[in-house]
């Protein structure tokens, strides 16, 4: 987790302008956008990270309505001049003020959430942004942007707002669109957090105009309690300081969102994945892949995704096995176990494994690979549908979720969570980069994860090309609480 404050040095805005940041971003116009809705984790998000947006649309006729999920009482938590509850009803007041400025057409709800803890409140958040996404089109959410802080901003209550608004958009069709605030504080152009290249990320900007820079700069003044002082006393100094501010008094603003598919050629095949010679287009992928799809997908090698020979595979094969937070399970579901490469490390650690596979030619090579070893059962089983009976203390989700339909996603991970015993784990991996043929990304399934009621996330490992998750029933202990380190 990336740490700053606000009132530390930060990057200066003359060093992202030195680097000619707009530059790399693709223009983003409003075609096809029927909707608007805005996201803010905290009153000022929407000013600063959206605030050119929001006046763009507006100026095309386009409804937009802003959630603010907390009212960001907790500020200024040192403060000796005012009280949660004084500075919440000060910054509500403020909000609404704000968006006027930007738009007095817009629609405004405050979900009253509480500042600093968005994380365990993701289904509060998520169900309202699917109410609003789908308040005109109850079963898809056609032509609707929903704009939201960057899930890598590296403020908990903005990954935590941009979490539940990746699961709404994948759930319902909407158009995601995330945008940066305090990552132009502590980041700079060349950190890696940053979408380069051909990734799963893409960043767009929109030119605010004279009209558009005016109305923002209007909005963040309203946010007077950020940008000035509450007094001269320690504790009430501004959040929204001059350098920090800069970032937001551009001619443009910046988002981050979905790259266009790309075509991948059989012999450029990504690690763990499939390269089928022309990738289709991500809105044409919404059901979820059928047994035919890894049939066909096999019928040319026994192991296409090089599971027993790619260092890639290996490497992250012992990166999941060292997140598993106990040491030993009851009982194991391995959900996509392939030709069983992973199934046969997970045995040491199990006591008894249900491997599953949707397609019969790897299971015939798993069945082989694990002939005789006690306590291991080897099914083929189409899942969410098939899903089998029980219980257990280890469920591990071997990159299958973009394979599914947004709807068949939520069932998978419901019933991941129902099957889940007390104190066990739920893992899960997945690649990161697009797909054409896959209905969702794997940042996507992430982000539905996140937003499972019951569970804490305990463990997460994030590098360019997968991220790997470890879900506990909450409340979780750490294992060094579970080995006796800690009180």
């Amino acid at each position: 987790m990336v740490t700053f404050t606000h009132n530390g040095d930060g990057t200066s805005e003359e060093v992202w302008q030195g680097a000619d940041w707009a530059a790399r971003a693709r223009p983003l116009t409003l075609s096809g956008c029927d909707r608007l809705v805005v996201v803010a984790a905290h009153p000022d998000d929407e000013s600063l990270g959206a605030g050119g947006l929001i006046v763009a649309a507006a100026a095309q006729g386009i409804p937009v309505t802003v959630i603010v999920a907390s009212n960001g009482e907790a500020s200024h938590p040192h403060s000796t001049t005012t009280t949660p509850a004084g500075l919440a009803a000060v910054r509500r007041t403020e909000v609404v003020a704000a968006v006027r400025a930007l738009t007095p057409a817009a629609r405004i709800r405050l979900l009253d959430l509480p500042d600093g803890r968005l994380a365990a409140h993701r289904t509060e958040l998520a169900d309202a942004l699917r109410a609003e996404a789908r308040a005109d089109e109850p079963e898809r959410a056609t032509g609707v942007w929903l704009v939201a802080p960057w899930r890598s901003d590296g403020h908990p209550d903005h990954t935590a707002a941009g979490e539940a608004a990746a699961l709404v958009a994948g759930l319902t069709g909407a158009r995601l669109l995330e945008y940066p605030i305090w990552a132009w504080h502590w980041s700079t152009p060349a950190d890696a957090v940053w979408p380069v290249g051909d990734g799963a990320e893409a960043l767009y900007s929109i030119a605010l105009g004279a009209a558009g820079h005016a109305r923002k700069s209007a909005a963040m003044a309203a946010h007077v309690s950020q940008v000035r002082p509450l007094s001269a006393l320690p504790g009430d100094e501004a959040i929204v300081q001059p350098g920090f501010a800069a970032h937001f008094e551009r001619s443009w603003e910046m988002f981050l969102g979905a790259a266009p598919s790309i075509t991948r050629a059989p012999d450029a095949a990504a690690p763990g994945r499939a390269a089928p010679d022309d990738a289709a287009p991500d809105d044409a992928a919404a059901d979820s892949l059928t047994a035919e799809f890894f049939d066909e997908f096999y019928a040319g090698s026994h192991d296409p995704w090089g599971f027993e020979t790619r260092w890639y595979e290996s490497r992250k094969r012992a990166v999941t096995l060292a997140a598993l937070p106990l040491a030993r399970y009851t009982a194991a579901l391995e959900l996509g176990c392939s030709i069983g490469v992973l199934s046969r490390e997970l045995v040491d650690r199990c006591d008894t494994l249900l491997a599953t596979d949707i397609a019969e030619q790897p299971l015939e090579v798993a069945r082989r690979r694990l002939a005789g070893l006690p306590g291991v059962t080897v099914e083929r089983r189409t899942l969410p549908a098939e899903w089998p009976d029980g219980s257990f203390d280890l469920v591990v989700l071997s990159e299958i979720g973009y394979y599914c339909s947004p709807a068949d996603l939520g069932l998978l991970l419901e019933r991941c969570r129902q099957s889940l015993r007390p104190g066990g784990s739920l893992v899960a991996c997945h690649w990161r980069h697009p797909v054409g043929e896959y209905p969702l990304g794997g940042d996507d399934v992430h982000a539905a994860l996140a937003a499972l009621p019951g569970l804490e996330r305990t463990v997460q490992h994030l590098e360019r090309d997968f991220v790997l998750e470890v879900y506990e029933p909450a409340p979780a202990r750490s294992v060094a609480e579970r080995e006796g380190l800690l009180p």
